[in-house]
């Protein structure tokens, strides 16, 4: 627990860019919550590779949503059983399980189609306050925090010295 939280610290404190951090959240976000194996979530592992996230955040934030999952099935499933059942989009939906391809995805499975529908409402609000988040850790926090004298003291402990010998 003491190497997540410095390499979390690590993370914050380097140079790599905040969008590239925020992306690493959004996808660990969405894979965490996307239950079961699909090909929506083949789909966000390749993008994961594909774009500049970082590999830890996204693992750590990955982690932390599949537990968070759990706890929220029961919401997501709602969400999905409301969009699947809901009149106005059953034409839609009759269309889309005519085609192989929308079979595979698993969208008329209640909880992928919540879980889905919450990935796609949170990701832009959860990527623009990561990114502000590190912005504002990086100039205000960062500094405040280093000034302190237990910050100093921590400094020469093994926790500094195990958070100095990671690599980000």
């Amino acid at each position: 627990m003491l190497t997540i939280f410095a390499k979390l610290l690590k993370l914050l404190n380097s140079d790599q860019n905040p969008s590239h951090l925020a992306l690493a959240v959004c996808f660990g976000l969405a894979i965490g919550l996307m239950p079961g194996f699909s090909m929506f979530l083949l789909f966000l592992f390749i993008l994961v590779c594909v774009f500049k996230a970082n590999l830890t955040l996204f693992l750590l934030v990955w982690g932390l949503f599949e537990g968070v999952a759990y706890i929220f099935d029961p919401a997501l499933h709602q969400v999905g059983y409301n969009l699947l059942t809901n009149p106005s989009l059953a034409e839609l939906w009759g269309g889309l399980i005519q085609s192989s391809f929308w079979k595979l995805t698993a969208f008329n499975n209640s909880l992928v189609m919540g879980a889905t529908a919450t990935i796609l409402v949170l990701w832009v609000p959860v990527y623009l306050l990561t990114i502000l988040f590190v912005k504002k850790y990086r100039g205000n926090v960062q500094k405040f925090v280093e000034k302190f004298k237990i910050v100093q003291m921590l400094k020469g402990s093994k926790f500094y010295k195990l958070y100095e010998g990671l690599g980000a």
